[in-house]
């Protein structure tokens, strides 16, 4: 059976009524028990030609007003053919081997009919009155849910079968998709929520094969959003909700399922049902929206699989996510960064199906750092069981592009090249391959024996450079402009006996005499010495590059910075040169409320750390999913290291859920990573101290111990809309307990 469908039950209610009152036609029981089981031949007319009868039947009752008993038994026998010609339309479909764009049209024609059939049993028992559909309400229920069952199947059948063929065309199968969600979300509100369904005996039965069914459906419509084609982010954005709700019922249903149905209440299926009819009820509109079919594979968060289509199949169940914040510093100590690289995407994970292929897929996915230097190398760093192997990567229109067979996370990352060269005790004069003016000049007897020299030009992000210049004014105020980082390394044995001559330009130079030329030295230990050169040469043709000694190798650059700042505060000079090298970022912690939920009652914290030039999108975008930020409580300046962990912690008249781990109230901030955020609901308390705002506190940690950053204080009940705070914990839901002598 193909991937994505699901195990067929026979469902039906348990009854107490006597042989006579079943209405269920021995006969008929025997040919829908063989179509089930594959004993009945495949007959493509007579399928159609059954569908066409059961349809002008349909007609004739549709029309009346108020149906009477027979008018009902009419209905109950349309239904019960209806199941028959499900079961035959599976055997059809399972009778082909190879597939073409006509089995694609006319198995549609086939499902749409029956979806019609079944939206129109449904229309029609609307229409039924008491006391004529109190008496029939459990024969007919049961066979409507037995036929929603078979059809939730046959889809989900059907679906998985032609999607996963990315050579066939399934325009064709959109309408009777799109209409069996509909016909579902009408069946859920007005059949499966019926509470005189929980009386009856076997109820829990009839649910656990309705979703049996429903999952097979719910799995393949997954697949098919991936495959939609949207016009506009704001369609896209509403496919991507859809299918997180998509993937998080599919993953409840299945633990249920799995773990067996005999624990689940009939209340908890009321919820499922209602939960299934919002979720058809969203498919509906999902699949309405599109505006054809894509030739790629939409996985999620932006990530696509583009090529070869005859093997995209074999990926189509797979899910991409965000590594998320739990996962986060497992996945970094995991991920083992070569000299020089740095993530510039987010860490994505594979979940749902493995992503395993015989042929290499090309995969598309989005990075957060676009404004790149031109030389940089990229590579996609991607995890094959325990290790992280690199594979070529290309950025195309903005997104990174590579291939791959097996997956299970994958993240870019860039660096620049590294050059060998051998200096002979002769001397040797290396010119840069990214950057040909810059190069230096090794002496006669420059080392006391030939050496093999590791030379890496690292080029400064200027974009960066520049937007922290523009939003961290008070942090960025020394260096007036900058050259690129030559990195030159050797063995440690190798001993340096005459200065070598450098040649470096600086970027933007500017004549300014309040400014100095110095030259910074990075070392292995993070260390920066800075060194002024009031020796250097500048060239006369070029008026901005520069010739000086170096007598001692590693990060060499040069740097027009203001003299106040060398006289004064050599430290500011250093801490700027590490925002421009990305080793620290300057950023903001920002509180919001969800307004959606405030107004039942619940407050929910966002908590989110955004580099500082980025606050306005941040804002923008949050503003677009209802949350709002706490006035007066962002932040001050924070400077955070790359993968720096922030701590925080509650106070005051509001206090943390106590079910949820201490580990969750951390942030790991990573620079490439879009989400650095927790949000968790808050619960009020007495303050002993009587308090009455919320306290959170911000902690990170310097030599091993916590030092503070950050305090936000919440009037809570200030934000509260029309009603009083909801219950959030046990010890407020139990019953106030009265003791008496």
């Amino acid at each position: 059976m193909p991937e994505g469908s699901a195990v067929i039950k026979k469902v039906q209610f348990r009854t107490n009524k006597p042989e006579g009152l079943n209405y269920r036609n021995e006969w008929v029981k025997h040919i829908r028990k063989s179509t089930i089981f594959g004993v009945t031949k495949r007959d493509l007319n007579r399928v159609k030609a059954d569908i066409d009868r059961l349809w002008k039947e349909r007609c004739t009752l549709v029309k009346k007003e108020n149906p009477a008993f027979e008018d009902v038994t009419t209905l109950k026998q349309i239904i019960t053919d209806a199941i028959d010609v499900t079961g035959r339309t599976r055997i059809n479909v399972r009778d082909k081997e190879n597939y073409d764009d006509s089995d694609v049209e006319s198995f549609s024609k086939d499902i749409n009919g029956l979806q019609m059939l079944f939206h129109g049993c449904l229309e029609i028992w609307n229409n039924v009155k008491d006391p004529t559909r109190k008496e029939r309400r459990q024969e007919i229920l049961s066979e409507l849910m037995e036929l929603a069952t078979d059809l939730a199947s046959l889809y989900g059948e059907v679906m998985s079968l032609f999607l996963q063929r990315f050579k066939l065309n399934i325009l064709a199968l959109l309408r009777p998709v799109h209409g069996m969600f509909y016909a579902m979300s009408v069946h859920c509100k007005f059949n499966c929520l019926d509470r005189e369904i929980d009386s009856l005996p076997g109820a829990s039965h009839v649910y656990s094969s309705f979703l049996s069914g429903i999952l097979g459906l719910m799995r393949s419509a997954k697949v098919l959003l991936k495959r939609l084609k949207y016009e506009n982010d704001q369609a896209r954005q509403r496919r991507s909700m859809i299918q997180n709700s998509l993937t998080s019922f599919v993953t409840e249903i299945s633990i249920i399922i799995t773990q067996g149905t005999n624990h689940v209440t009939l209340e908890e299926y009321r919820q499922l049902m209602f939960k299934v009819g919002s979720l058809c009820t969203d498919a509906f509109f999902g699949i309405g929206k599109t505006k054809g079919i894509a030739d790629s594979l939409e996985m999620g968060e932006g990530v696509l699989a583009l090529e070869p289509s005859e093997h995209l199949g074999d990926v189509s169940y797979c899910d991409v996510i965000r590594c998320p914040m739990e996962n986060r510093q497992v996945t970094l100590d995991s991920l083992k960064l070569q000299d020089g690289q740095h993530m510039i995407s987010d860490i994505f994970l594979i979940t749902g199906s493995s992503f395993q292929s015989s042929e290499r897929i090309t995969v598309r996915f989005p990075i957060s750092k676009v404004a790149l230097p031109h030389s940089v190398a990229i590579k996609v760093k991607i995890k094959c069981g325990p290790k992280w192997l690199d594979v070529a990567g290309e950025i195309i229109d903005g997104q990174v592009e590579f291939e791959a067979k097996f997956l299970q996370a994958f993240v870019a990352v860039a660096g620049f090249r590294a050059y060998h060269r051998e200096i002979p005790l002769t001397g040797y004069t290396y010119i840069s391959e990214d950057d040909h003016r810059v190069r230096i000049n090794f002496p006669n007897n420059c080392f006391n024996k030939p050496v093999i020299v590791q030379f890496r030009l690292v080029m400064v992000n200027r974009s960066r450079m520049f937007g922290y210049k523009d939003s961290c004014t008070d942090h960025c105020q020394a260096i007036t402009a900058l050259s690129d980082f030559l990195f030159i390394k050797f063995d440690k044995d190798i001993d340096i006996q005459e200065p070598a001559l450098m040649h470096l330009p600086i970027i933007n130079d500017i004549d300014d005499p309040d400014s100095e030329v110095v030259m910074f030295r990075v070392g292995g230990n993070d260390s920066t010495e800075i060194v002024q050169k009031k020796s250097a040469m500048r060239c006369e043709s070029t008026t901005s590059c520069y010739t000086f000694q170096v007598d001692r190798f590693n990060g060499i650059a040069l740097a027009k910075v203001k003299k106040k700042f060398m006289k004064k505060s050599k430290s500011m000079v250093e801490e700027e040169l590490r925002l421009y090298l990305e080793e620290e970022h300057i950023c903001s912690i920002l509180t919001f409320l969800d307004k959606s939920l405030l107004h039942v009652g619940v407050v929910k914290i966002w908590i989110e750390i955004v580099e500082k030039r980025f606050i306005k999108r941040a804002l923008r975008r949050r503003a677009k999913e209802g949350l709002f930020e706490i006035p007066g409580n962002r932040s001050i300046d924070i400077r955070l290291k790359e993968n720096e962990t922030v701590t925080f912690d509650t106070d005051g008249n509001i206090q943390k859920i106590r079910e949820i781990p201490n580990d969750y109230f951390s942030i790991i901030y990573t620079s490439s990573c879009r989400d650095n955020y927790r949000s968790f609901p808050l619960e009020p308390r007495k303050d002993p101290r009587g308090r009455h705002v919320g306290i959170v506190n911000f902690f990170k940690k310097v030599d091993g111990l916590d030092t503070f950053l950050h305090t936000v204080t919440i009037d809570t009940n200030r934000f509260l809309v029309s009603m009083s705070r909801l219950k959030t914990s046990y010890s407020e839901s139990r019953p106030d307990i009265h003791i008496t002598d």
